[in-house]
C-alpha cells in the first residue's frame, strides 16, 4: 500500500468516472461538484507520484533542499498518510456529506488551492523550473473546481460556514501536510523509487 496507494487511487478514479457518468444527472450540482473534486485529486496523485512521478524527490529537493531527497522529509509512509489519510478520507466525506457540511467542503477546496499555490507558484520560483509533476492537473483540473465551488456553493454558504472551513483550510494545509510530513520524518526508513527522486536530482544539477 505505500508504494501503490496513487494506483489504488487510479483505479477508484476510473470508477467514479463511470458512475458520474451513468447517474451523475440524477445528483445535485453541488454532490456532483464534491465528486468530481475526488477525481481530480486521483488525477492529480497520479500525476505526482506515478506518472511523471517525480514529486517526491522534487518536494525533498526543492521545497525542504534535503541532503537525502530519498526519503527525509517526505517519505513513503507520510506520503501515504497525508494523500489517503487526510486526503481520500476528506475528500470523500465533503462529497457524502454535500450541503449538509459546505464548511467541510470549503475546507478541502482550500487544500486543492493550497496544492494549486505549491505546483504553480511556489514550486516553479524556488526550483526555477517551468514544470513540476501536479502543476498539469493543478492547472487544469483544481483551478476550474475551485471557481465552480466559488461559483455554485459560495452563495449557499453561511458566515459560519466561511470561518470554520477557513480554519479547516489552514490547519489541513499547515498541520495535515507540512505538519505530518515534518511529525513522521524518519531519516533511517524504506527509500523511495529510483523514478521518483533521479529526475529532481538531475534537473537541480542542470
Amino acid at each position: 500500500m505505500e508504494r501503490h496507494w496513487f494506483d489504488i487511487g487510479g483505479v477508484f478514479g476510473v470508477v467514479l468516472l463511470v458512475w458520474l457518468s451513468i447517474d451523475g444527472s440524477s445528483l445535485d450540482t453541488i454532490t456532483v461538484l464534491l465528486w468530481v473534486s475526488l477525481l481530480t485529486l486521483f488525477a492529480h496523485q497520479l500525476e505526482e507520484w506515478r506518472w511523471p512521478g517525480w514529486f517526491p524527490g522534487m518536494l525533498n529537493v526543492v521545497l525542504f533542499r534535503s541532503t537525502d531527497p530519498w526519503r527525509f522529509p517526505l517519505n513513503i509512509r507520510s506520503g501515504l498518510a497525508v494523500n489517503v489519510g487526510v486526503g481520500w478520507v476528506g475528500y470523500t466525506l465533503a462529497a457524502l456529506l454535500g450541503e449538509r457540511a459546505l464548511w467541510l467542503a470549503f475546507g478541502r477546496i482550500l487544500v486543492s488551492l493550497g496544492n494549486c499555490i505549491l505546483h504553480l507558484i511556489v514550486l516553479p520560483i524556488r526550483g526555477r523550473m517551468l514544470y513540476n509533476p501536479g502543476m498539469a492537473t493543478s492547472l487544469l483540473m483544481f483551478l476550474p473546481v475551485i471557481i465552480w465551488f466559488v461559483i455554485e456553493a459560495w452563495p449557499l454558504m453561511s458566515t459560519a460556514d466561511k470561518v470554520l472551513g477557513l480554519i479547516l483550510g489552514l490547519l489541513l494545509n499547515v498541520v495535515g501536510v507540512i505538519g505530518l510530513i515534518r511529525v513522521m520524518e524518519n531519516p533511517t526508513g524504506p527509500q523511495f523509487e529510483a523514478r521518483q527522486v533521479e529526475p529532481a536530482i538531475r534537473f537541480q544539477r542542470d
